[in-house]
């Protein structure tokens, strides 16, 4: 199909399915079966998590029984994570132009920072006995996922499974408090931005409280005092992390 299909189908263009395809088969990750190829289990796989589809979508769409379909998903899914340690791998915590992205001021105002961090909630479906991964004053359920990626949107750390009413900062503070979960701690003098949801350290630079922040506050009236004008190129940094879960 055309990109435009492919972005639908699998929020990702032609090109890219066909490369993460290629890759899979090469890294013999995945391989062709009897009643599926890659490329046809790698789509499902893909359509169901873009859309959180229920197996009988899938069935109609691909023309497979649900137990095929359930033995492909998982088949895929024990794979993607060998792909996940290949790709998410830690920044190297350095200040090459080439790793910067197009924030010109990040030299001038933010020397140290390496990346941004921030946490997003994830739909999920679990059992309804489940209730702490219910939202708060919703009835879907959701998986809080921490994540930490440079200035060109790369995710350099991902960690999930925590549940959706957990908040931001303890779960950064448990994952952190477990080494087996080797977070990456950034060396003296550099650190990571993140939204007020955190406390502000030394391994964590914070915007100023109670004072403008969003994107959203400074479209009206320009940032006026320098903490305003702190929190607004604060913000136009770290807003990495938003445009990479995206």
């Amino acid at each position: 199909g055309s990109d435009r299909q492919c972005i639908e189908l699998m929020r990702m263009s032609r090109e890219a399915y066909v490369r993460l395809c290629t890759h899979f088969r090469h890294k013999l990750w995945l391989h062709d079966s009897r009643h599926g190829s890659v490329e046809e289990k790698m789509a499902m796989f893909l359509t169901i998590i873009g859309h959180n589809e229920r197996y009988v979508v899938i069935k109609r769409r691909f023309q497979h029984s649900s137990q095929t379909i359930h033995k492909y998903f998982h088949e895929v899914l024990v794979t993607t994570m060998s792909f996940a340690r290949e790709m998410i791998v830690p920044s190297t915590f350095d200040h090459n132009p080439d790793n910067l992205g197009a924030h010109k001021s990040l030299r001038l105002i933010f020397k140290g920072a390496v990346g941004a961090l921030d946490g997003t909630l994830v739909h999920v479906i679990i059992p309804s006995s489940q209730t702490v991964y219910r939202g708060k004053g919703k009835d879907k359920c959701y998986q809080n996922v921490l994540g930490i990626c440079d200035f060109n949107m790369i995710f350099t750390f991902v960690y999930a499974g925590w549940e959706g009413v957990a908040h931001d900062s303890m779960v950064l503070t448990e994952v952190m408090a477990t080494p087996s979960n080797n977070f990456p701690f950034p060396p003296p003098s550099k650190y990571y931005l993140c939204d007020v949801a955190y406390t502000n350290t030394r391994v964590f630079m914070a915007p100023y409280r109670n004072v403008r922040y969003w994107l959203g506050d400074f479209r009206l009236r320009r940032a006026m005092t320098k903490e305003e004008k702190f929190n607004h190129t604060h913000v136009k940094l770290r807003n990495v992390i938003d445009r990479a879960y995206c």
